[in-house]
């Protein structure tokens, strides 16, 4: 008797086995989870625009078009035939403070006027940020606002109040990219630029989408005190920005020295100036071309 039950649910085992698996096997695969959302592919985005002067197409942005503004310093001019270079002075092994200081300096007024370069700031407000943490210590973070400010306030004036330039939070972003910021940093650029400005900007309205200006860390700065005194032996931080925040207005480079040579918007750094920092006559006209219409 024993031996029929063992029998009998040995053969009940071997036909349930083949049906459990069957079970098993149409049973439905569960679908994959969902992809977490900090995984997922970020959507294209526009490049790091290039370090050299010109004007590009922007793929990514149908109709967006980048003009860049490489600002060179000013060339050194050859000696003349039949001259020889004076040689380059030992230093003093001992430095003496402010012999580089050079006061008196001229802020010589022109009339000939600045040409647009094609877009403006749609009239009202524009918000801007700043990367005080980039500023080299010979300019200090702390007066990063203030150099910004100087430049803002005359072209605002400029324009009658048409454009207002509002402050935001502090960043720390130190290059340039279409990313929704206008952006003012110190950053590491390419030799043969004190600064580049990048102007993201629409040709068939003429409006500027964005707009960052990038300050070459390669090269020595300051910050003079006053309008008629500068280091000589660097390059001064207020000087350079108010060229550079013409750009963000609309404003071209000027390369004839002959015409344009006193005007802010003149295309040349030069070591120990500063009649960059207030505008001439012909700055002013240039603004008022683009913005008297608007």
């Amino acid at each position: 008797m024993t031996l029929k039950i063992w029998l009998f649910g040995f053969i009940f085992l071997f036909i349930l086995t083949p049906v459990v698996s069957a079970v098993d096997l149409t049973r439905p695969t569960p679908p994959p989870r969902p992809q977490p959302l900090t995984e997922r592919p970020e959507a294209p985005r526009a490049p790091e625009p290039p370090q050299v002067s010109g004007d590009f197409e922007v793929p990514e942005v149908p109709g967006l078009r980048v003009r860049v503004f490489a600002h060179p310093p000013k060339p050194t001019p050859p000696p003349k035939p039949g001259t020889t270079p004076k040689p380059t002075p030992t230093p003093s092994p001992v430095p003496v403070e402010n012999t580089s200081l050079v006061c008196g300096l001229l802020d010589p007024d022109t009339q000939n006027v600045v040409t647009p370069a094609g877009w403006h700031i749609i009239p009202g407000s524009i918000t801007y940020r700043l990367n005080a943490a980039s500023v080299p210590a010979s300019v200090g973070g702390s007066n990063l606002d203030a150099i910004v400010q100087n430049g803002f306030s005359q072209y605002n004036q400029a324009t009658g109040g048409k454009v207002n330039f509002v402050k935001g939070v502090n960043t720390s972003v130190n290059r340039s990219r279409f990313d929704g910021q206008n952006v003012v940093t110190w950053g590491r650029l390419g030799a043969g630029s004190l600064g580049i400005t990048y102007v993201w900007y629409y040709p068939s309205s003429g409006n500027l989408a964005e707009v960052d200006t990038v300050m070459n860390t390669r090269y020595k700065w300051s910050l003079s005190s006053q309008d008629s005194c500068a280091d000589n032996k660097t390059y001064d931080a207020k000087n350079i920005m108010t060229h550079e925040l013409g750009h963000w207005m609309g404003l071209d480079d000027m390369y004839n020295a002959g015409t344009h040579g006193d005007a802010t918007m003149y295309g040349y750094g030069s070591l120990g100036e500063v009649k960059k920092n207030t505008l001439t006559t012909g700055d002013k006209t240039g603004l008022s071309s683009i913005y008297t219409p608007l």
